[in-house]
């Protein structure tokens, strides 16, 4: 697939070379009969430039297909040059096809970071057999292959580092800058470029069913999803053609037979009428901003399953926020540690550390990580679910877990620690009771400000979470006292956005993780974060955002908004002008060149607004993420 992309990029850019060439000479024509007087030579103008306009208009007339944009360029043309009007009926044609070069161009242009995917797809890998390492393609690698990534090599699919240390750039699946460090048990992902280091890897998913297959996969099938305004201006043209032929028709006899007019001028007014009246601004701007949209959200990080969701994201008035590892950092920050019985806090931290290495909690791991550890000093762990972890740490008993775990094992401890946060974890050394070690989250860089930003432009802000209510009120109130609802179960969310928050207009969900799958299904738009690896989120959200940032929510709303408010400029644009140039030409008081204007003249102006989407863009201060950062600690 990715080959033939490459190809149909190859072979686009050498017809704009053609074309453009076609066109410079062509024009380079239409100047030299004007200035020498000869206007018969413009014929070779309009032959150059008409002659793929006039093989299509006979294609669909072939096919009885007599109204659209084509047949009105050629029948005005065409019409012209029975005329002897033959720079104007060349310049009409030169217009014309440089309007339609510049409309393909800023629709590749906007297409170009949708496939970016497709082309940063890795085709080899080095697959380990043995002692050898043999080139392979990756759709041969299955599960449980194991492939040696080198620098500057691609990560051919998903799978886990078994051994080696590296720095991936993630920049054109995240839109996030930073490179991140991998080691061993860290996942990677298909497509993931090594910067520094080298490292071995486990294949956990077939190259088909790989994050970026799937994410490529979602690109294409967006073009296929249009927006209630595409689907419009589709309807319209239908019509509106037909009509516009039929008028100019009947202009042709009634000003000869009403106002007397001869036929030869009744005939040059019809004609500047189809002119003026091809639909091209309208049916090609409308879906190409769009394009243009899907093409500024993939260059941000955020594929979007289709325009209708643009449309859905330019609405929506209350925004749902999922709190762990959406609004928070997945991992937790251990905030303190509250030694007791003559222990000292290093003590405590050394005991917690090497027995949290036998648990797989995620608290357990983040002591283990903030802490130089040594697995040889372990002996007999056991791990009890939903409590904790027993083993024997330099041949002294050492238990972590919660406060439930010491009742069940009968350690002693102060009844109060008994009431701390759930975000709390015990020690005790040879069943002595040794301190409490206590953990906090720690609010995204971005999430501060994003919230202030979706406030400030009128839209309501909810946290819905199943954590406990003080973990929750907290989080909220870093974030400026947004409402809250706590301690919810997936089915719970689901209940909320459907009886409370959906009644208050079109709502966006944003979640991470499996259990918000019920959500963001629900929800009139869906957006899943975190989501390489996280297949269910993938599947159900109608937007995805790669670098887990909450300021990409933010840009995501901002681009679909622009992209409405250009879709909106570029309607008004074209009907506008063309109204005033219809008016004008039916009274007999605009030229074929103006007629170009209000054809090709706006069609080329709205390709340039809705290339205006790339100039726009959302930067968050690096001054206050810092302030947001400083915040948590």
């Amino acid at each position: 697939m990715k080959d033939c992309e490459r190809c149909k990029v190859q072979k686009s850019s050498g017809k704009y070379t053609r074309q453009l060439v076609l066109l410079i000479v062509s024009s380079s024509v239409i100047f030299i009969s004007l200035l020498t007087k000869i206007f018969e030579l413009a014929l070779i103008a309009y032959a150059l430039s008409g002659f793929e306009v006039l093989k299509k208009t006979f294609k669909n007339f072939a096919k009885l297909r007599f109204f659209n944009e084509y047949s009105l360029m050629s029948i005005a043309t065409v019409g012209a040059l029975f005329l002897r009007e033959f720079p104007e009926a060349a310049v009409v044609m030169v217009l014309y096809r440089f309007g339609e070069l510049l409309e393909r161009y800023v629709v590749d242009r906007s297409g170009k970071e949708m496939k970016k995917l497709l082309f940063e797809s890795p085709r080899y890998a080095w697959k380990i057999e043995g002692n050898e390492l043999k080139k392979v393609h990756v759709n041969e690698l299955k599960v449980e292959d194991v492939v040696f990534v080198r620098v500057g090599e691609k990560v051919p699919s998903d799978g886990i580092v078994v051994e080696g240390v590296a720095e991936v750039d993630l920049s054109h699946l995240t839109g996030e800058s930073f490179p991140k460090t991998v080691t061993v048990m860290d996942e990677v992902y298909a497509g993931s470029i090594v910067i520094n280091g080298n490292v071995k890897v486990r294949i956990s998913k077939s190259f088909e069913e790989s994050s970026m297959a799937r994410l490529a996969q979602l690109i294409e099938n967006a073009k296929a999803r249009k927006a209630k305004a595409e689907r419009f201006i589709t309807l319209f043209a239908k019509y509106y053609t037909p009509i516009v032929v039929l008028t100019a028709a009947l202009l042709l006899f009634i000003l000869p037979t009403v106002f007397k007019l001869s036929f030869s001028a009744s005939l040059y007014r019809a004609l500047i009428l189809l002119v003026i009246s091809c639909p091209c601004a309208l049916v090609l701007s409308v879906p190409l901003t769009y394009v243009a949209g899907l093409g500024k959200a993939s260059k941000n990080g955020i594929f979007v399953k289709g325009a209708e969701y643009l449309d859905a994201v330019a609405n929506v008035k209350n925004v749902v926020f999922d709190k762990t590892a959406t609004l928070t950092q997945p991992k937790l920050e251990l905030a303190s540690i509250e030694p007791h019985n003559g222990f000292s806090k290093d003590e405590v931290l050394f005991f917690a550390a090497h027995a949290g290495l036998s648990s797989n909690h995620p608290l357990a791991r983040t002591i283990s990580d903030s802490f130089k550890t040594n697995h040889t000093l372990l002996r007999e762990p056991k791990e009890f679910v939903g409590l904790g972890v027993k083993v024997f740490v330099k041949d002294r008993l050492v238990h972590l877990g919660n406060d439930r775990f010491l009742h069940e094992e009968n350690i002693e401890h102060p009844e109060s620690v008994c009431k701390l946060d759930t975000k709390a974890v015990h020690v005790s050394v040879d069943r002595l009771y040794a301190g409490t070690l206590t953990f906090k989250e720690k609010l995204k860089d971005s999430a501060l400000e994003t919230v202030e930003r979706l406030k400030r432009a009128g839209l309501k802000v909810y946290i819905m979470s199943g954590d406990s209510k003080s973990a929750v009120q907290e989080t909220s109130m870093k974030l400026g006292g947004v409402s809250y609802f706590a301690e919810l179960k997936p089915e719970d969310k689901l209940t909320l956005l459907e009886e409370k928050i959906l009644e208050e207009g079109t709502t966006m969900f944003v979640g991470d993780g499996v259990n918000d799958t019920p959500a963001l299904s629900r929800a009139d738009v869906g957006v899943a974060m975190n989501s390489l690896g996280n297949d269910a989120a993938l599947e159900v959200a109608d937007a995805v955002v790669m670098s887990g940032e909450p300021a990409q929510v933010w840009q995501l709303i901002s681009i679909g908004r622009n992209t409405r408010k250009i879709v909106l400029q570029n309607i008004v644009l074209a009907i506008g002008v063309k109204v005033f140039f219809i008016v004008l030409a039916m009274m007999g008081k605009s030229t074929m060149w103006q007629g170009v204007f209000a054809d090709t003249g706006v069609m080329v102006l709205c390709a340039l607004n809705s290339f205006r989407l790339f100039a726009q863009g959302v930067k968050f201060s690096s001054s206050r993420s810092r302030k947001a950062s400083a915040n948590n600690i």
